[in-house]
C-alpha cells in the first residue's frame, strides 16, 4: 500500500473479513485502523458520495 501511496494513489482500503478490520490509506498519513463491520467505509473527496457497507462483507 505505502508503494501506492508514493505513487499518486489518494486514497485506499485494505480489508480483513475474517478479523473485521479494515486499514485506511491517505497519503502522508500512518493508516488508520477501523474494527468491526458495523460501519460504512466512505470515498471521502475522491469518490464523493460513495460508500462501502462493510456489513455485506461479514463471514
Amino acid at each position: 500500500m505505502n508503494e501506492w501511496m508514493e505513487n499518486g494513489c489518494r486514497l485506499a482500503w485494505l480489508i480483513n473479513p475474517i478479523e473485521e478490520t479494515a486499514y485506511i490509506y491517505k497519503p502522508g498519513m500512518e493508516p488508520l485502523m477501523q474494527k468491526g463491520f458495523k460501519k460504512k467505509l466512505s470515498g471521502e473527496n475522491v469518490l464523493p458520495g460513495f460508500e462501502l457497507d462493510l456489513k455485506e462483507l461479514m463471514i
